[in-house]
């Protein structure tokens, strides 16, 4: 399943709208620093910094499978 999980060189897709909206906000903080960064400098940052939160907190919002099995059954 997680096979090649760390290979260098992989992309993401993360659709036209978001990568708009990335460019944007590096833009914005090059601007204010006084010198370009890549979104891809952005995005390490954030997953380093956030990352473990983001994880559990997504963890909690979305629930567990079978915590989602659970609330399926229920329904019906």
């Amino acid at each position: 399943m997680f096979k090649g999980l760390s290979q260098r060189g992989k992309n993401i897709y993360i659709g036209a709208e978001l990568k708009d909206k990335l460019d944007k906000i590096v833009l914005d903080i090059g601007h204010y620093i006084g010198r370009p960064i890549t979104v891809s400098e952005f995005i390490r940052y954030m997953v380093e910094k956030y990352g473990d939160e983001t994880r559990d907190k997504l963890k909690e919002i979305l629930g567990s499978v079978e915590e989602r099995r659970q609330i399926k059954e229920d329904k019906f």
